[in-house]
């Protein structure tokens, strides 16, 4: 190829990726709107049969107990019947009392599969788009890192929609652990702070809320064992900062914990990012000192320390035991 041809080659491909650079941008923020869409249609579907299961259950058992009183009245009435001063408002009332008990039944059950189908449906369609979320997103992340920013809320939606899957939090954290373990260690020194005590939050959040019990109960544990064992090696590998969740006595509202966590890294990201485009303009003595000062200071140096020792870890599988 000559050096022209390769030029123009060049030019190409720096056009050609400019084009896909803004309409993967216009593609992520249209998937980011259908997600927000589908999460709502979800979080209503999760909500109605969160409502219909406890109420229709109840009427179940309440028609399973009247129709069982009203087969002892009718073994009764069979009894005394001699003394009866009409057999035939006898029967109606039993006909009638009777289709009031298949009638409670039907429309319990109905309203539970009713909701059954919205939620599996709902589901089908959640996962569909945070599906083509996530792929657009790494696509503009590879072509557009500058711009995530404005796709955090997005992001943060993830960590909830996932709550509508039974496990789905503690698969998606463990999903995002795996993929980031080996990266952690190219990452700015208050980059590996926020990032690990998002994980960290969200873990202690998976602990604390109902989605821990969901699905199969051995295999939920065995997967917030091995998540714990990640996270807990990061902190003793790396050294971010002392981060409090990984006691197991200290609590909190994990979900506030976990908000502010990932306003810390997007903070850290961006300052990262920032420090990367400033070095690029500077010449190459100056480059080392701007990378050392881009990570910052360590977060609560005094203390950090002794973070790698974890006195009175979490306990990885939410039973009570401390991790080892």
């Amino acid at each position: 190829m000559t050096p022209s041809l390769a030029q123009l080659a060049e030019l190409v491909r720096q056009a050609e990726a400019k084009t896909r650079a803004k309409k993967i941008e216009a593609e992520t923020q249209h998937a980011a709107e259908q997600f927000r869409a589908a999460e709502k249609r979800s979080r209503a579907a999760l909500e109605r049969m969160h409502a219909a299961r406890p109420a229709c259950t109840r009427a179940l058992e309440q028609a399973d107990s009247d129709e069982h009183l009203l087969k002892d009245l009718v073994r009764k009435l069979a009894q005394f019947k001699s003394s009866l001063t009409s057999d035939a408002e006898a029967e109606r009332l039993i006909a009638t009392s009777q289709a009031e008990i298949d009638r409670t039944r039907q429309e319990a059950r109905a309203e539970l599969d009713a909701a059954g189908r919205e939620l599996d449906e709902a589901r089908r369609e959640l996962r569909t788009a945070v599906d083509a979320y996530r792929q657009h997103r790494r696509e503009l992340e590879r072509l557009q890192p500058e711009l995530l920013e404005q796709f955090a809320d997005a992001d943060r939606l993830l960590w909830d929609a996932e709550s509508h899957f039974p496990g789905g939090q503690l698969q998606l954290l463990a999903h995002e652990v795996e993929a980031g373990v080996h990266a952690y260690a190219n990452l700015a020194k208050l980059e590996q702070y926020a990032r690990l005590k998002v994980w960290i939050g969200r873990f202690r959040y998976h602990q604390a809320g109902p989605d821990r019990d969901a699905g199969n109960a051995e295999e939920m544990q065995a997967l917030a064992h091995k998540v714990f064992q990640q996270l807990k090696w990061l902190s003793r590998q790396y050294e971010p900062g002392y981060i409090e969740a990984f006691r197991q006595d200290f609590t909190t509202d994990w979900a506030a914990y976990v908000a502010e966590a990932q306003e810390q890294l997007v903070h850290a990201v961006e300052a990262q990012r920032r420090a990367r485009a400033e070095a690029a303009d500077q010449p190459p003595h100056a480059r080392a000192r701007l990378a050392a000062e881009s990570n910052g200071p360590r977060a609560e140096p005094d203390r950090a320390d002794h973070e790698h020792d974890h006195p009175d870890e979490a306990d990885d599988d939410g039973r009570g035991e401390s991790g080892d």
